[in-house]
């Protein structure tokens, strides 16, 4: 028998330092300590969320788990922290997709300078919360790789590029200086459409840490066929005609290009420039050292009775800030975070997600934290976990039917399926 069935009743008496209430566990207060009482479970989830503190490196108290406060009684979440050009693209653009995400939703959504915040007209703010997630995998989608030129174009090349190139945001500076937001194919396009009438002269790219293959991969013998069909075809990105002899044809999608022209667009992201098919890994800025520990016990989540639990316990110890981070040379705080995943086919799908975006340094980031204010702290970086086991969305918990689906997606937009 388990150590949950065998006590079915238990007391935690929490340090002095710390406060026992709790929305899971009933309380009565005999001292100055708050004595909690409930199942094994409940006080054990307890214990791991709010007792456990570890200690920095200094011997100081460090509260490293920075629970986000449950939200049931609010009507705002956490608001997301966005870049003004990538914003300007997505409301002008993209106007459908964030109307689709407030209509499905039924919340609003406002931009206030550097942030987007969510807020439930009816008190719901599940449904914020479910609307900020979605706004998280379609912020990431059009962020990663998205760059904004600056051309002096002449009067002409003005008049045909919004018939010629709807996908790219244009705005005009001034009577000759054209400012045009997009994707690099899309620009590459313009700059062959312009036959050198436009020149650029500033260069802006949305933040992305990529690592990509040193050259686009390599094409086996089989693939000879396509490569012989791009005899007439031009390339989507010079729209020159393919030379059989410099051209790629990608592995997954079969779609072809210069070979040059396909270097420099895996040097700004690994994927396809049409279809957006991966072909490289994204590397984030989580600070290096950490490490992710997996274990499991035979209780279960509510909504998924039938498992077990897979407990998930992230460490990453404080250090210095290296040239990837906000502050370089300045020390960060570290953080210990532990979630929970349903011990099921899909469950454990996730968690080898979960493991691959670790490894690619994507679940972390440092920054200030959203909870405490602090900056330069270890923080949660747009992939969501469940840090309690009980309590609905609006606690981080479960029950929640569509978490895993949810956050599946959010890693796919980040390279991992």
């Amino acid at each position: 028998m388990s150590l949950p069935q065998i006590f079915t009743a238990v007391r935690l008496h929490p340090p002095n330092s710390v406060s026992s209430k709790s929305k899971i566990v009933k309380h009565k207060y005999e001292d100055s300590n708050g004595v909690a009482s409930g199942s094994f479970r409940e006080a054990e989830d307890m214990y791991r969320r709010r007792i456990i503190v570890p200690t920095t490196c200094d011997g100081s108290r460090d509260l490293r788990q920075e629970q986000r406060p449950a939200q049931s009684n609010s009507l705002v979440v956490e608001p997301v922290k966005v870049d003004g050009i990538v914003m300007d693209y997505i409301e002008k653009m993209k106007s459908k997709e964030l109307d689709i995400i407030k209509k499905r939703n039924a919340v609003i959504m406002k931009r206030d300078d550097r942030y987007m915040t969510f807020m439930s007209p009816s008190g719901k703010s599940v449904h914020a919360q479910f609307a900020r997630e979605q706004f998280i995998t379609l912020y990431q989608k059009i962020a990663t790789g998205l760059q904004t030129r600056t051309y002096d174009c002449s009067q002409g090349i003005i008049a045909h590029c919004q018939a010629e190139f709807p996908e790219l945001l244009i705005t005009h500076k001034d009577e000759r200086r054209l400012q045009l937001t997009g994707n690099f194919i899309s620009l590459e396009r313009f700059e062959t459409f312009s036959n050198g009438s436009a020149q650029t002269y500033s260069h802006y790219q949305t933040p992305n840490k990529t690592k990509v293959n040193d050259t686009p991969y390599k094409q086996p013998v089989k693939q000879q066929k396509s490569i012989d069909q791009a005899k007439d075809e031009a390339c989507p990105i010079c729209l020159e005609t393919l030379k059989i002899s410099e051209c790629t044809v990608l592995s997954k999608c079969k779609h072809r290009f210069c070979k040059d022209c396909l270097e420099r667009a895996f040097h700004v992201k690994p994927t396809c420039p049409i279809c957006g098919e991966i072909y490289g890994s994204l590397t984030g800025t989580q600070p290096k050292g950490g490490t992710m520990t997996v274990s499991s016990d035979r209780s279960s989540l509510p909504g998924y009775e039938r498992y077990g639990t897979i407990i998930i316990n992230y460490h990453i110890p404080s250090g210095y800030q290296g040239d990837e981070h906000p502050n370089p040379g300045m020390p960060y705080q570290g953080a210990t975070r532990i979630a929970y995943l349903p011990y099921s086919t899909e469950g454990n799908k996730v968690l080898k997600l979960l493991q691959r975006a670790f490894d690619q340094r994507l679940t972390f980031t440092i920054g200030r934290s959203s909870t405490t204010g602090q900056n330069n702290v270890v923080t949660w970086n747009d992939i969501h976990h469940k840090t309690s086991r009980y309590g609905g969305p609006t606690c981080y918990g479960y029950p929640d039917p569509d978490y895993l689906k949810r956050v599946q997606d959010e890693l796919k937009a980040k390279g991992i399926d």
